[in-house]
């Protein structure tokens, strides 16, 4: 039994160090093009560590939350309704008399869809649309083909909510510290990835994306830690600087695709 329970020890040793390899190796792009998880995934179980699903959608809580923002929504109709996830739903309620903040901690564009499909059947409507989506599909266990096909759903869904324009933001970068924390960020490699996934769909679907003011935010590809809690979520330093530039995006210039 004793044997038993320190081999299992050495093996979870064992996978952290080769995690912590892969990770270094992925974050730089110079030997690995492919995430660790897509290649150990057992390892990673062993470990602890494999990537989460975002099952949000089976959270009592977070059907809470979305039953509480369609309830006081229904009916309504928006100059600006924002979709995110922690990170923008920090902002609250600050964007105008008639935005409505939608974000909910934990989002991805997994939980994003069912989330909208609850506004269309409440008649909610919304006049410009902001996805500030990517930044947890980063570091759930979500494909590149599933953000291209839940963001096109999205999408469509937005024009179903009467929306006339559609804004997508970037995924959020943290620092660097924090990219190599799985449970935490997803690495700045597949934060880039899953923001190059979103300039094209911009694209294919004659929508507007958009860092305008939000480099702000960033040391390069980076989070500057003086804005920021934990590597990933903004202080409220941070908080003033997203918020200026959604404010700057929504109503005070027209941005280009």
């Amino acid at each position: 039994m004793v044997r038993r329970a320190l081999t299992r020890v050495l093996l979870g040793v064992n996978a952290l160090l080769l995690l912590v390899a892969l990770s270094l190796g992925w974050q730089t792009g110079q030997w690995l093009q492919i995430s660790p998880s897509a290649l150990f995934p057992e390892l990673l179980a062993v470990a602890g560590v494999a990537p989460k699903p975002d099952d949000l959608a089976s959270k009592q809580w977070w059907q809470d939350e979305v039953q509480y923002r369609t309830r006081i929504s229904q009916g309504q109709t928006y100059s600006v309704c924002l979709f995110g996830d922690s990170i923008s739903s920090a902002l609250g309620n600050t964007l105008g008399d008639r935005a409505f903040n939608f974000a909910i901690s934990g989002m991805s564009s997994v939980s994003l869809i069912p989330q909208m499909q609850t506004l269309v059947a409440a008649s909610t409507r919304c006049q410009q649309v902001v996805f500030a989506m990517g930044t947890n599909d980063a570091c759930y266990d979500i494909t590149n083909e599933q953000v291209v096909a839940n963001m096109h759903q999205a999408i469509a869904i937005a024009r179903q909510l009467s929306a006339t324009r559609i804004i997508i933001l970037p995924a959020f970068y943290s620092t660097l510290a924090a990219s190599r924390k799985p449970f935490l960020a997803g690495t700045l490699a597949r934060v880039e990835e899953i923001n190059a996934l979103l300039r094209k769909i911009a694209v294919t679907e004659q929508v507007t994306m958009t860092s305008q003011g939000l480099n702000s935010l960033y040391q390069g590809q980076e989070l500057k830690a003086n804005i920021t809690t934990d590597g990933v979520h903004l202080n409220a330093t941070g908080r003033i600087l997203y918020r200026n530039a959604l404010m700057q995006i929504l109503y005070y210039s027209s941005v280009s695709s």
